[in-house]
């Protein structure tokens, strides 16, 4: 999963439970859990702590999940971000497209969501994008306040973006489809170098106020001794 660290009290207390470090809740937390949520392998900040290796993680998860393949079903829901502010932000720090659902009702807005959770997790399409479902007026410059499906291309710090693909409300699953393979062909995943990424952020003000406290001592990381205000956005990361 990607987890949205210090945004969500109940995330919170799970990424704890999976990895926290001597001043609490860190930044990142891995581990791999059974389908009732413990725990199977040890807790750390990532894959790489713990198997140092693309390899050595490849064959652990091939074992782990081995015992449960045979009861395994298909996954179902769309894997959607909890509102517009943070979902433009988790999109530009991950280079992804950012998906945006919005209806006038609720029965057109489940209509669409189904539609989207089954062209999520297709075999072409799986992890390739960040999705959110509007319930309300949220939006920013450029972005249609009409019901449908808007594929958006995040700009570098999660302020706002450009409409790369769209399909109306009433769109069949092959024409939300077909915008969502538009989509990701106009997307462009552009690499930043952190330090001025961080620093341009700075220069323009740009800031992210969590929800949740910040436990992550990031001084100690060595990099910048200065990062003890404020963090920008979370596209800094």
């Amino acid at each position: 999963m990607r987890p949205q660290t210090y945004e969500d009290a109940a995330e919170a207390k799970v990424l704890s439970y999976v990895f926290a470090g001597r001043s609490g809740l860190e930044n990142t937390s891995f581990a791999l859990l059974d389908p009732e949520g413990k725990k199977l392998t040890r807790g750390s900040r990532s894959p790489s702590m713990t198997y140092g290796s693309a390899a050595r993680f490849e064959e652990a998860l091939k074992q782990v999940s081995a015992p449960y393949a045979a009861k395994a079903r298909p996954i179902a829901g769309l894997p959607a971000l909890k509102d517009l502010r943070i979902a433009l932000n988790v999109a530009a720090a991950d280079m992804r497209p950012l998906v945006v659902l919005r209806a006038d009702d609720d029965d057109q807005r489940q209509r669409l969501r189904d539609a989207a959770s089954t062209l999520a997790w297709d075999e072409d399409r799986v992890g390739r994008f960040h999705f959110v479902v509007l319930e309300g007026e949220a939006t920013f410059e450029g972005l249609s306040p009409g019901a449908g499906m808007s594929v958006i291309q995040p700009d570098p710090y999660g302020l706002g973006g450009a409409v790369i693909a769209e399909a109306k409300a009433g769109a069949t699953a092959k024409e939300l489809a077909k915008a969502l393979d538009r989509g990701l062909r106009a997307f462009e995943a552009k690499a930043r170098e952190h330090d001025e990424h961080v620093r341009e952020a700075r220069r323009r003000g740009i800031r992210w106020e969590t929800a949740l406290p910040v436990t992550d001592s990031h001084d100690r990381r060595g990099r910048r001794p200065d990062r003890r205000g404020p963090r920008p956005g979370r596209s800094d990361r």
